[in-house]
């Protein structure tokens, strides 16, 4: 994080005390301005105290530009009246470093530095406030953009009153005012269409993580009962022939079952967490659990699965997983199961393919079509390749992950 970044963030979480500071910022770039004027000024003292007051009111109200927007911008309109209706003042011109033909001029008040302060003001309500009460605070500085310029009409050696002067001093003005609320506008467009885009970004992360949630959901399901289906169908069928295989086919449902329970809790709880997500490792029990229910499962691998990401890996178990339970729902008892994979420098692939031999001989189980769309899904948002079809008289699905291809690791 730089230093810009943290600066922000402070801004951001201590709004009162970042306003405060460009106050006394503010008040040290154009207060000694209005102060000098007002010191060299041959006014009523009355007068020079007023303006003074209403100088340090509107440099004030900066401090309360955000906690207050309305409070600060009124006070700051109230304070920029008092300042026009005063009456002119006259000023030597030498002291404040002036270039003058006489050694006076008569100014307005209102032409202390500190006027340029009501600016900002302007600015916070347009950038902070709804656009009613934005249109409403254009409204009243236009007004007194127009009501400066008439004033200052009158402040002899100040402005020449000729009307193309006037009309170009009232463009300038009002041009300063509406570039202002323009870029405060902009501003206050800015952040409600960030903040809609971070709703909107929020939102489709939570449909991806639902959606991940239901594939993880499906996976786990469809793949622990259709194990303990097939465990039950044979342990039924050879109950009263062999207790003892029927036996062992319960003990297998069993922890199929507190598996499945514990991979559920795991995908609820902590999905987000790496360490809890089925990886490469976990393959060997997943096909000793199949080999469990009486289909001949034969696995082989190859190489080291180096450069596979997190990722990568986890598509890649549940592609087994899922072939391996397309298998035990559709294959017959006498199906073989070959679940190849191959690491390469340059690759890994996942292969799941049976035979399908003795495909009629029992009924298969029912299934939706999900499993297989979910695979293809985690697979390629992994940047993998998919493939899934009929393969020499039974069912193949395959998978290969390339170096450099792969999505970011989760």
């Amino acid at each position: 994080m730089t230093w810009t970044d943290r600066v922000d963030r402070w801004t951001r979480a201590h709004p009162a005390g970042s306003d405060l500071l460009l106050a006394l910022a503010v008040a040290a770039l154009l207060g000694p301005g209005s102060l000098d004027i007002l010191l060299v000024a041959d006014s009523p003292a009355w007068a020079l105290w007023v303006a003074g007051v209403c100088a340090i009111v509107v440099h004030s109200t900066v401090a309360l530009r955000r906690i207050a927007t309305k409070t600060a911008f009124a006070a700051a309109t109230l304070a920029m009246a008092v300042l026009v209706v005063l009456p002119n003042t006259v000023v030597r011109a030498e002291p404040l470093g002036l270039a003058s033909a006489s050694d006076s001029m008569e100014i307005p008040l209102f032409f202390l530095p500190t006027s340029a302060v009501y600016l900002v003001l302007l600015y916070a309500v347009a950038a902070h406030r709804p656009l009613r009460e934005s249109l409403l605070a254009l409204g009243i500085s236009v007004l007194g953009a127009v009501l400066c310029t008439a004033r200052t009409a009158t402040a002899y050696g100040a402005l020449p009153a000729g009307w193309l002067t006037l009309l170009l001093a009232v463009l300038a003005l009002v041009a300063a005012v509406a570039g202002t609320w323009a870029v405060g506008r902009f501003r206050f467009d800015r952040r409600r269409r960030l903040a809609d885009e971070a709703a909107e970004a929020a939102e489709r992360a939570a449909a991806g993580e639902r959606q991940r949630i239901a594939r993880d959901m499906h996976d786990i399901v469809a793949h622990s009962l259709a194990v303990i289906v097939r465990q039950a169908e044979g342990g039924s069928a050879i109950a009263s022939k062999s207790p003892d295989r029927a036996a062992q086919a319960l003990t297998v449902i069993a922890g199929t079952a507190r598996e499945a329970l514990a991979d559920m809790r795991d995908t609820l709880r902590v999905l987000r967490d790496s360490e809890t997500r089925p990886s490469l490792a976990g393959i060997p029990d997943l096909v000793e659990r199949v080999r469990a229910t009486g289909v001949d499962v034969r696995l082989s691998e190859r190489g080291r699965p180096d450069a596979l990401t997190a990722n990568a890996a986890m598509a890649a178990y549940r592609l087994v997983q899922e072939g391996l339970t397309n298998s035990v729902k559709h294959a017959g008892p006498r199906t073989s199961v070959t679940v190849t994979i191959t690491h390469t420098p340059q690759a890994s692939e996942f292969v799941v393919e049976d035979d399908g031999a003795g495909a009629g001989e029992r009924p298969s189980l029912p299934g939706t079509g999900a499993g297989l769309s979910g695979v293809r899904e985690r697979v390629r948002a992994a940047g993998g390749t998919f493939e899934a079809g009929p393969a020499g008289g039974g069912f193949r699905v395959r998978a290969e992950f390339r170096v450099g291809e792969q999505g970011a690791s989760g």
